[in-house]
């Protein structure tokens, strides 16, 4: 019962999110479409009250039936109820039907296919507004963004129960306006831009986003992080409440942009982009995260030899003996390496690996 609450409440979440995740068109695409329809409208009623006009004086018919019969013929429905006998009210009934049913409705019809096809390119470009989005993830790339490294840092957010939800927002201008197939097929929206121009910070809706990720423009460059410090900075003051993630190239810069506003820095490891998602669902984690790749504090070594018994006897006897932490061991049998086994798994192995201080 307990199960069945939690995944009702998790979809209900999951539905207000999405919910809340609608896209809305840029200004001078509303003033656009606004002035079609209003002009569209403005002729129809106009068609409609000639012919209405034209029907009470060469048919001699009231206000209503003329009405009702103008309605009638320009959807081309035909009741039958009234019928044209004059010459020039049936010239007026032609020319209602040819204006109104075929011309105006078939400029609508082609004003709509326009704008899905302005609206598709326009996302493939990267010029579509997303600036109205709500608990979305907005990822702010480098330099020369990977689609190989995108690639795995989304799949990461999809694959994770958290954020598998949540929409997801790309700024870069790295790949001009050939949109990655790839990224396009996993529903990763594009803003083609610059993360430090405010104009494409607010296009991607930075304001409302529930997290932000933002990639360092250089991960071999210092000065990447003074970069970074002034979009940290440009979020914030755009009233973003989101969890902002940075990458931070030299370590010294680390307390600079906590203060400036980042809820979560990290160095750059382009080859473990899970490892973003790893510290933002587990806060703590990532010193200890960093330190295994860099092994400035703590490293895995391997003790080789035959190593039997239960994984809680291997742990405890090589934590007594202040060895180490084994978290994990390679099977004699088989030569697969199995980490985290749980406590009572039987181990016959001939290589424990061990973290070391």
């Amino acid at each position: 019962m307990v199960a069945i609450i939690s995944h009702r409440l998790r979809k209900l979440r999951s539905l207000r999110r999405r919910a809340n995740q609608k896209l809305y068109l840029s200004g001078k695409t509303q003033q656009y479409l606004l002035r079609e329809v209003s002009a569209t409208l403005f002729y129809l009623t106009l068609i409609i009250i000639l012919h209405t006009a034209a029907m009470m004086a060469f048919e001699a018919l009231s206000f209503r039936d003329s009405l009702w019969l103008t309605l009638v013929s320009i959807t081309t429905v035909g009741y039958g109820d009234f019928s044209v006998q004059s010459d020039l009210g049936r010239l007026a009934t032609a020319l209602l039907i040819f204006l109104g049913g075929i011309f105006v409705l078939g400029k609508i019809a082609g004003d709509f296919l326009d704008f899905r096809s302005n609206q598709r390119e326009a996302k493939k470009a990267g010029h579509w507004s997303y600036n109205r989005m709500k608990n979305h993830i907005v990822i702010i790339g480098s330099k020369n963004d990977s689609e190989t490294h995108l690639l795995r840092l989304i799949t990461e957010f999809q694959r994770n129960q958290e954020t598998s939800d949540q929409e997801i927002v790309l700024i870069t201008n790295s790949f001009g306006t050939d949109f990655p197939y790839a990224l396009q097929q996993h529903g990763v929206k594009f803003v083609n831009g610059r993360g430090s121009d405010p104009t494409y910070l607010n296009q991607a809706g930075v304001s409302n986003a529930d997290t932000v990720i933002l990639l360092a423009w250089d991960e071999n460059d210092k000065s990447s992080d003074g970069h970074a410090y002034d979009i940290v900075n440009r979020i914030r003051e755009m009233g973003s409440t989101a969890s902002l993630v940075v990458e931070c190239v030299d370590n010294d810069n680390r307390s600079r942009l906590e203060m400036s506003g980042a809820s979560l820095v990290l160095r750059p490891i382009r080859a473990y982009p899970e490892m973003i998602i790893g510290g933002l669902l587990n806060p703590g984690t990532i010193p200890i995260l960093e330190n295994l790749f860099t092994a400035a504090d703590e490293s895995i070594v391997v003790e080789e030899g035959t190593i039997k018994g239960t994984w809680a006897e291997i742990v405890t006897a090589s934590v007594s003996a202040d060895k180490g932490v084994p978290i994990a061991y390679r099977s004699r049998e088989t030569g697969e390496t199995i980490t985290s086994p749980t406590g009572s798994t039987d181990v016959d192995a001939n290589a424990l690996f061990i973290l070391r201080g």
